[in-house]
């Protein structure tokens, strides 16, 4: 089993030393990745932490001038309400910079409201989504291209990714996400749901007849006592808390399932204090990765 942290780049506490710190004692504590993540202009009252949030991609041109060893991901990017032609260049020019590390989880998206403010359309981010990708990989290997939007033959796209295969998670716990993770994805990263529901999930994606990674993003807050939670989008998720017992059983069910990596998050309100997020990873680290 792998572990990735999610770096607070959002929520009322971040700032740029949590974001410095964060990431650099995920690296130090053996920690595989570390993730930003994803929105730009959410509406006011959303309930959620993401009102106040460091935008995804130039936070990981930050974080990358001070690593070195750490895959660097977003978890994960809203692709249907960017430019995907200003975005592969971003994320091939972030590759290049961090010497080759980067993972990118991108998914269809969830509020409405937030593509109405970036002018995208909600209602088509599925099939947006999956042109994009299709234009990216077209961007990264200097092929020709051919879509609804955006029709590319002469052009000149350098410099391209490190990475010859820069590896491309879907996020999501719909079927639909599924079937993209399939078809045009390196892994799957869903959320985790309590585990009898992630169980018959997990079930499904591989009914698809899929053998890719199963990737999950799982919240983890050391304040909690218990392992189950609700979302600022209602939803019922697991969670890890500060019973590591109960933390080991969670990893060891979803590794008996065929997860193959964990993205936990320890900022998962956005409140939480930088030296319990730092407290966080070190407990991690010592009773679950050392």
């Amino acid at each position: 089993m792998k572990f990735g942290v999610c770096i607070p780049n959002y929520g009322e506490t971040c700032d740029v030393e949590s974001i410095r710190e964060v990431a650099k004692a995920a690296e130090e504590l053996n920690y595989d990745s570390i993730w930003a993540t994803d929105h730009v202009l959410m509406p006011k009252n959303s309930n959620t932490p993401y009102e106040r949030v460091f935008e995804c991609v130039t936070t990981l041109a930050f974080v990358c001038s001070f690593t070195q060893r750490v895959k660097i991901g977003i978890s994960s990017l809203v692709f249907a309400m960017r430019n995907p032609v200003l975005t592969a260049k971003q994320l091939a020019t972030i590759d290049v910079l961090s010497g080759g590390r980067l993972i990118l989880a991108t998914g269809a998206g969830w509020n409405q409201k937030e593509f109405e403010h970036l002018g995208a359309d909600f209602k088509k981010r599925g099939r947006i989504l999956d042109e994009n990708l299709a234009l990216l990989r077209a961007l990264w290997n200097s092929q020709p291209f051919e879509g609804s939007r955006f029709s590319l033959k002469d052009y000149s796209f350098e410099p391209k990714p490190v990475q010859a295969h820069l590896p491309i998670w879907i996020a999501g716990n719909s079927v639909s996400a599924m079937k993209r993770a399939v078809k045009l994805g390196d892994a799957w990263h869903p959320n985790a749901y309590p585990l009898e529901v992630f169980e018959s999930l997990i079930s499904k994606f591989k009914a698809l007849g899929s053998t890719k990674p199963i990737c999950v993003r799982i919240a983890y807050d050391l304040n909690a006592k218990q392992t189950v939670y609700t979302s600022a989008q209602g939803e019922r998720r697991v969670l890890l808390c500060s019973d590591f017992d109960k933390n080991r059983e969670v990893i060891q069910r979803l590794q008996q399932m065929g997860v193959s990596q964990l993205v936990i998050a320890p900022n998962p309100t956005g409140r939480t204090p930088l030296k319990t997020q730092l407290e966080s990873l070190r407990l991690f680290s010592k009773h679950l990765i050392e």
